[in-house]
């Protein structure tokens, strides 16, 4: 059994908790075309991880707005996100360039084609963004110092913080949790959101990537206003008054288009 395909069930599967409160178990198979034993195997793994709990044929979260571990994130909305670090990747000129990158599912395709660039020097508290960045070493990376969030595998604190401060960057790519035009960029963690809204004060130029999934949404933690970004880089399956929205606001808001779903794939979560 593929591993991206079981993280992509359990990200279905959070998402209709998150929109639900609960879910009846017998509904699974069919909406995940997958088996009965293969639903309670994903919701066995999902319970050990405290995810959520089982009582009486149903489901529910185990914590109200519960962060999805980016394992999971990682196989959600895959194509989305590769062609948005594509397109955000082309927004950073050609030249020397010191830039700020955060941790997140979607900033890791960004760094995907940015590893290929010589003249960078990427300043980080993303692990996963690390990986990507290294994978042809060419690119000069610094990790910050801090605390590691291991749902976000992310680098957070006064050490992050610090390392941060002691640079200017001609750009800034960050991963948000949710994209509101009344509330601004927010995310689950008010850690998180304080690292990244650093970088943004730090930054010349200010590029948020999210895939439509966060369009419209709204966390507790606060990072910034919408106004402090220049550009917003997410989906043809945004909402489109929403996107109207952020554009009316004077925020560039960039779609890549995706296509449909293939018949019989999972369904998007949302």
């Amino acid at each position: 059994m593929s591993e991206n395909r079981r993280n992509e069930r359990m990200s279905v599967i959070m998402t209709l908790l998150t929109r639900y409160g609960e879910v009846e178990v017998h509904t699974l198979p069919a909406l995940l075309n997958v088996s009965g034993p293969t639903v309670r195997r994903d919701l066995a793994l999902m319970e050990e991880k405290g995810l959520l709990l089982r009582s009486y044929g149903k489901i529910a979260a185990a914590r109200q707005s519960a962060e999805m571990p980016v394992s999971f994130r990682h196989a959600r909305n895959t194509e989305a996100k590769q062609r948005i670090g594509a397109l955000a990747s082309s927004l950073i000129p050609h030249r020397p360039l010191t830039l700020a990158l955060s941790g997140g599912s979607t900033v890791r395709f960004v760094a995907q084609h940015l590893a290929g660039r010589a003249g960078l020097t990427v300043v980080t508290n993303g692990l996963d963004t690390v990986d990507s960045l290294l994978t042809r070493q060419l690119v000069q990376v610094v990790v910050t110092g801090g605390q590691a969030r291991p749902s976000s595998r992310e680098l957070v604190g006064r050490g992050a913080e610090r390392t941060l401060r002691s640079y200017r960057f001609d750009y800034v790519v960050i991963g948000v949790d949710g994209i509101s035009p009344e509330k601004g960029l927010t995310r689950h963690s008010d850690r998180g959101a304080e690292v990244d809204r650093v970088m943004l004060e730090q930054a010349d130029h200010a590029i948020v990537v999210a895939d439509s999934s966060k369009i419209g949404r709204v966390h507790r933690a606060k990072i910034a206003d919408t106004v402090a970004v220049d550009n917003i880089v997410t989906d043809s399956h945004a909402n489109a008054g929403v996107v109207a929205r952020l554009r009316d606001s004077g925020v560039t808001t960039t779609l890549v288009v995706v296509p449909p779903l293939k018949p019989g794939a999972l369904p998007r979560a949302r």
